[in-house]
């Protein structure tokens, strides 16, 4: 079966970035990765693709040539016999390798997009499977309960309240890979706090920071920009503080919008560059009206 995606008007989408309110590692699997409990929330930071009319498909990123998500995806496309006739152009808002998601988001809501126009979502599914954990969380964002790789998805009520977002100043080649690595047994845990803040989620309470639990908490603190972060954040008033993913990305909540821009400000008179931002439920059903999949059997 092959499939063309021809894109018949301009359009501008939004791929936001994603926080985990909590993440424990249970252990490690057989397949060589660690099976997780996680809670993922989009948020109103976003990368932006945008999509242009073209006979065949053009490709621009700011990482040049260099094989980024969306770069990937497009040539798992074009294996499965799909075909882009696009010129589709990604800038970047969202911080490189922070733990916030953000190739991935551009990678998965690429895919969501074409699921929404009519490409078929078991292809679409089995496409982000391959690109990574995160990227299937992405083909619809909004908040998830994740478990195994971080995969297997259970939507859930989005928290309300407001978000206070610093990314600190830390290099780390394989970043990822590597603070996986660095994790031992005593940083292991069951899963049971992610799943009780699932609960509350679900009966629309909120977040309780004293649920909130990240299993790279201690390889980051390691990094001097990362406890300095932490120590302002509660110099600044926040009550709590924890990393998203692997970090180094640092955040603490507030219900009200206005403690959170005081938090900031505060943060801001220190020095550091701060990101207030809200949950975000991300709806391509705009953009998806300009693009045509035609199947040929």
């Amino acid at each position: 079966m092959i499939h063309r995606v021809i894109v018949h008007a301009p359009s501008i989408l939004s791929a936001p970035a994603k926080l985990n309110l909590g993440l424990e590692v249970l252990g490690k699997r057989p397949d060589g990765y660690h099976q997780i409990v996680t809670i993922l929330q989009t948020i109103d930071l976003c990368d932006e693709l945008e999509f242009q009319p073209a006979p065949q498909l053009a490709y621009e990123s700011p990482f040049g040539t260099q094989d980024d998500l969306v770069a990937r995806a497009l040539h798992a496309l074009a294996e499965e016999g799909v075909t882009v006739e696009a010129r589709i152009v990604l800038r970047k808002r969202i911080p490189v390798a922070a733990g916030l998601g953000g190739g991935s988001s551009d990678a998965g809501t690429l895919l969501g997009l074409l699921a929404q126009a009519g490409l078929p979502r078991p292809l679409v599914d089995r496409i982000a499977q391959r690109l990574g954990s995160d990227v299937p969380f992405f083909l619809d964002g909004g908040t998830a309960l994740a478990r195994g790789r971080g995969t297997d998805l259970e939507p859930l009520p989005p928290p309300d309240g407001w978000f206070v977002i610093v990314v600190p100043e830390v290099r780390l080649a394989h970043k990822t890979p590597r603070l996986y690595a660095a994790l031992t047994p005593d940083d292991f845990s069951d899963g049971t706090a992610t799943l009780r803040q699932a609960e509350r989620l679900k009966r629309r309470s909120g977040i309780d920071p004293r649920l909130v639990r990240n299993a790279f908490l201690r390889p980051l603190l390691s990094f001097g920009e990362v406890r300095r972060t932490l120590d302002a954040m509660a110099a600044a008033g926040a009550r709590w503080a924890w990393p998203s993913g692997a970090g180094p990305a640092i955040f603490t909540w507030m219900c009200d919008e206005e403690q959170a821009e005081e938090v900031a400000r505060g943060l801001a008179e220190h020095g550091f560059r701060t990101l207030v931002s809200a949950p975000l439920r991300p709806n391509w059903e705009h953009a998806a009206r300009g693009i045509e999949v035609v199947t040929v059997l």
